[in-house]
């Protein structure tokens, strides 16, 4: 019973996970211009704000999530 709640947690999890992950926004622009010498605030201290932040803790907790539901199924 509990291997079975572990199984469906991560099927969820995982949908959730790449469901986050399509939904981010892409920072390859900052790597782009920093690679061709474009201007870029790739070094300059932005912080994640508002939903990209809600997003970005979403997917680290979701990720977390994953490796230990893995973990335990893994030991059953």
């Amino acid at each position: 019973m509990f291997e079975t709640i572990l199984k469906v947690a991560m099927v969820i999890i995982s949908v959730a996970l790449i469901i986050l992950c399509l939904l981010q926004s892409g920072k390859s622009d900052d790597i782009v211009n920093a690679l061709t010498g474009q201007s870029s605030n790739l070094f300059a201290e932005q912080k994640e704000r508002g939903v990209d932040l809600v997003m970005s803790r979403m997917t680290m907790i979701l990720s977390i999530a994953f490796f230990v539901i893995a973990i335990l199924l893994r030991m059953n």
